[in-house]
């Protein structure tokens, strides 16, 4: 582990810049060689992480931020036990919360590691259950085949998981994700005995928790059998190859800016509740309003217009500031400030001049209730009112 004395060590040759649809990043390139681990632990700690690469523009950000150095740096891509399986079928919106960590593993699995894929079993023990194989393997499989509707088609033919997904993303959709323990037992409903391929597959992450697919690898690079943590070569047109992650190379680093949400206001108001509205932010996959040391975490959802909010259970008659941060892949803006205030509890004096005429003398009990009776019928409740009656004799 790098200890914070050591960081004086290190000679920054700053920076590329990139602004695109998603936020503003700064690159540095940081020339001391340290192991994957430690390059991860500096970034995090100095800047915002290990560089992450999403796009052929962003590489030559990253090979711009030196002219003095053509080996190998570490770049935020690696193997990760705990983190590393995701679905051929990557498209957002086809996922709710929490669907993709949706898993149905047999007991001894998953083993995990570089070129493994996910079957789904179709014995009579083990059915439904999954397992993970080298993905050179040859099984049957299932593609998905409408996105519209849940539907899902076995193809018998049997091929290793790249060819068929290959097939089911040129014939259907793609190989079958499974979201749910109902389309996990519809799935094994058509396996008719066999062990199908379905559509989750180990892959690299990055460091910052990106989804990104973007890959830019050295010829016979891409499909290692061993755990590795990945380079880019600064004197090859900053292509990929992957490394022991202990060992030791300089590493590029990036900070992120997130752009605050704008005409962050006030729309609505009552005694109890707040209903907030601001303009979405392209690059935000989330929000997070702040007020009286709460935290409400927002997912950001698809479409125009402006995204509301309302807070709820507020106390009447005070005032409150919230301060909201646009949020992306983890990473927050530095967040904007608004005060409201709910409305106070109405305050309503009626005086009322009564002459009650009875055959019998009525209690001040009775004048109270019939009293009450009558604000009631004029849609005030008692249960807010201070009564007094003062009763005079004739």
């Amino acid at each position: 582990m790098v200890k914070p004395m050591d960081y004086r060590l290190v000679m920054f040759v700053l920076t590329g810049l990139v602004i695109s649809g998603a936020h503003t990043r700064d690159y540095h390139f940081v020339s001391i060689p340290l192991n994957w681990t430690e390059a991860q632990i500096f970034c995090r700690d100095i800047y915002t992480d290990l560089v992450t690469i999403e796009n052929t523009e962003e590489i030559t950000a990253v090979l711009d931020t030196t002219s003095d150095y053509t080996g190998q740096a570490w770049i935020g891509l690696s193997d990760d036990l705990e983190n590393g399986w995701r679905w051929s079928l990557s498209n957002s919106i086809f996922y709710s919360q929490d669907e993709r960590q949706f898993k149905n593993w047999d007991y001894g699995y998953p083993l995990g590691g570089p070129n493994r894929c996910v079957e789904l079993f179709g014995d009579v023990i083990a059915q439904g259950k999954w397992g993970d194989a080298g993905c050179d393997s040859k099984r049957p499989f299932v593609c998905y085949s409408d996105l519209n509707d849940t539907s899902f088609v076995k193809i018998e033919q049997p091929l290793n998981w790249t060819d068929a997904q290959k097939y089911c993303r040129k014939n259907y959709v793609d190989l079958a994700s499974v979201r749910s323990n109902a389309e996990n037992a519809i799935i094994a409903n058509l396996t008719s005995g066999d062990s199908v391929w379905i559509g989750l597959f180990w892959d690299k992450v990055w460091s910052d928790g990106s989804t990104s697919l973007f890959r830019h690898w050295a010829e016979g690079e891409s499909n290692s059998s061993v755990e590795e943590c990945v380079t880019t070569a600064f004197s090859d047109v900053g292509l990929w190859s992957g490394e022991n992650c202990s060992l030791s190379f300089p590493f590029v680093c990036y900070t992120a800016d997130l752009p605050n949400a704008e005409n962050f206001m006030l729309t609505q108001k009552n005694t109890t509740s707040i209903t907030l509205q601001w303009d979405r932010v392209s690059s935000a996959d989330a929000f997070v309003l702040q007020y009286d040391d709460m935290e409400i975490n927002i997912t950001a959802s698809y479409g125009e217009g402006p995204m509301t909010y309302t807070v709820s259970f507020l106390t009447a008659g005070t005032d409150y500031e919230f301060t909201l941060f646009s949020e992306f892949q983890g990473y927050r803006s530095s967040g904007v400030n608004i005060n409201a205030a709910t409305d106070k509890i109405p305050v309503h004096v009626v005086r009322l001049n009564m002459m009650v005429t009875s055959l019998v003398q009525l209690s001040q009990t009775d004048l109270d209730h019939h009293l009450e009776k009558l604000v009631g019928l004029h849609g005030l409740s008692p249960k807010v009112l201070s009564i007094k009656v003062k009763s005079d004799s004739p």
